[in-house]
């Protein structure tokens, strides 16, 4: 159970950093109001209305990092309604495509306003999906308080709101946290769900509960560490009401670790084993047999 859960939570990590670096952070060379027309005095207090728009997002050597565009578009003063909106963003390795139904950009603030079957696929597998979003230049911040589907090689992580910072390298999933890794394994979480890139850290917090063939495991908060260089894991923390079981049987403690170097798990804090007496009849008549 241990190494699955370190599994899910180094997939987890590598996912949401790959999204942050791809979407995100690709955009923080953006110049508000790029590729849109300067306003006149005549068109300052008029609606405009054309039938295709585009805008490029260009970093400040001039390289164009990502590109948006709508079917139509509706010009209200330095907001632009866009509908059908699609954007590419041009990461260093890795290209995301997103969508939705409609759009809002805001070259004034450099924030846009995302609504109606928001979805991002990367060239590696990365799919994300949300009803709504928002990203905002000033703060390096995409986020939602809308339900939230994450997929990537066989994991799915879903939650109600949540955020990436750029400037950060941090996000979260707020709460109602599912996570899901072929074929059998389960991870939940009241929420929130954190993963701080710079920390080196993924934590699962509120009522924790890790579900898969071998049994399960319940905790306050569960803590998976990561090698900075590496990024691998090194350190798997549950702590709170530690309780893990296996059949009828299960222990019980205030924290339980379980370290990779070691491949060994430690209960710590008045740690107790109870066996139940059904399985110790088993295993004596198994010998005996």
């Amino acid at each position: 159970m241990w190494k699955k859960i370190s599994v899910i939570c180094v997939l987890l990590f590598v996912l949401v950093i790959m999204f942050i670096r791809s979407v995100v952070k690709e955009k923080e060379g953006m110049t508000p109001g790029a590729g849109v027309p300067e306003k006149t005095d005549e068109s300052s207090d008029l609606e405009q209305r054309v039938l295709t728009f585009s805008i490029d997002g260009r970093s400040p050597k001039g390289a164009r990092q990502w590109h948006l565009e709508g079917k139509s578009a509706e010009i209200v003063g330095d907001d632009i309604h866009l509908n059908d909106l699609g954007a590419v963003a041009y990461g260093d390795s890795t290209v995301v495509i997103l969508t939705s139904d409609k759009g809002i950009f805001n070259r004034e603030r450099g924030e846009v306003e995302l609504m109606g079957n928001v979805k991002v696929d990367s060239d590696d597998g990365l799919t994300l999906t949300t009803e709504k979003a928002k990203w905002s230049q000033n703060t390096k911040e995409i986020s939602t308080d809308a339900a939230v589907h994450i997929s990537r090689d066989g994991l799915i992580a879903l939650g109600k709101g949540g955020m990436a910072n750029s400037d950060r390298m941090y996000a979260v999933l707020e709460k109602d946290v599912i996570v899901r890794m072929k074929p059998d394994t389960k991870v939940t979480c009241d929420g929130p769900l954190e993963i701080d890139y710079n920390g080196h850290v993924a934590v699962f917090k509120n009522n924790v509960k890790v579900e898969d063939k071998d049994g399960k495991l319940f905790s306050d908060t569960l803590t998976v560490e990561f090698d900075p260089e590496t990024e691998k894991f090194k350190r798997v923390i549950a702590e709170g009401n530690v309780k893990t079981k296996k059949g009828l049987s299960y222990t019980i403690s205030d924290t339980a670790i379980y370290t990779e170097s070691t491949k060994s798990a430690k209960l710590l804090g008045r740690p107790r084993i109870i066996i139940d007496p059904q399985e110790i009849e088993q295993l004596e008549n198994s010998k005996g047999s």
